[in-house]
């Protein structure tokens, strides 16, 4: 089956598929395989683990109002993204929802066989806006993802790669992005993770941020703290007339503490 444009925006998670598929060979599929337009929107990783494992998969058809919202909202916040990896998502969204804008603009509806979101964020229904728009969606800045917009168009697979792994971090990868294609392979290849461990110790984790803001005697990474703001600052209603002073500056403050 295929897998739909919009859930291929996002990387696909690096666990280990022989593990999954043993799981649901021994304790069944637990949650089925969300379809959209009979593509596959959410569960991947769980449709390739029930073909390793040779059992028919369980899907479910849904029909949100904005799917890509809805990807998002499944897999962006669970997945803790790194700074470089959302850029890199919002820089696949910003293709996706800038392809959505010529078409509204073009034909002034939907092509045959296609479906837009219905809530297509306001500052987007313009192609111009869609790289701070995406960036905004995403807690990123505008340059962050013009720096993954040249990886996506410019890098090889192997620069890419390093970027949504977190090996490489989205800037350098643009600089890298002007190299020859086999000097390319040759950083991303050699780039190694960066791991720190936790707080509590156990499994280690990936070392992302450079900056950490201390929170009612809580250690967080600047950028990520700065995201869960905005999301709490999303639920405001849009008439609040501090709503949007409250989102720039929280951006702003992100930034400065990238």
């Amino acid at each position: 089956m295929e897998f739909h444009e919009i859930a291929n925006i996002l990387p696909m998670e690096k666990g280990s598929i022989a593990s999954l598929a043993a799981d649901i060979t021994k304790n069944g599929q637990q949650i089925p395989i969300e379809l959209y337009d009979g593509k596959i929107l959410d569960g991947r990783r769980r449709w390739q683990a029930c073909a390793l494992a040779g059992v028919a998969p369980k899907t479910v058809e849904v029909n949100p109002d904005d799917p890509v919202g809805y990807v998002k909202s499944l897999n962006v916040y669970r997945r803790h993204l790194t700074p470089s990896q959302l850029s890199m998502v919002a820089a696949r969204f910003r293709g996706y929802y800038d392809k959505q804008a010529r078409e509204r603009q073009g034909h002034g509806q939907t092509a045959p066989g296609q479906t837009l979101p219905v809530n297509l964020p306001e500052a987007i229904k313009k192609s111009s806006d869609a790289r701070d728009a995406a960036g905004k969606e995403f807690g990123v800045s505008g340059k962050s993802v013009d720096h993954a917009t040249k990886v996506l168009e410019k890098g090889v697979p192997e620069l890419i790669e390093a970027v949504e792994e977190g090996r490489i971090a989205v800037s350098t990868a643009a600089i890298l992005a002007n190299e020859p294609e086999e000097v390319q392979r040759d950083k991303a290849t050699k780039a190694k993770r960066t791991y720190t461990a936790n707080r509590g110790g156990g499994t280690k984790t990936p070392q992302t941020a450079k900056r950490h803001v201390v929170v009612n005697g809580e250690v967080y990474d600047a950028p990520r703290y700065g995201v869960m703001a905005i999301e709490q600052l999303k639920r405001i209603k849009k008439e609040d007339p501090n709503r949007d002073s409250a989102l720039d500056g929280v951006i702003k403050w992100i930034e400065k503490n990238r």
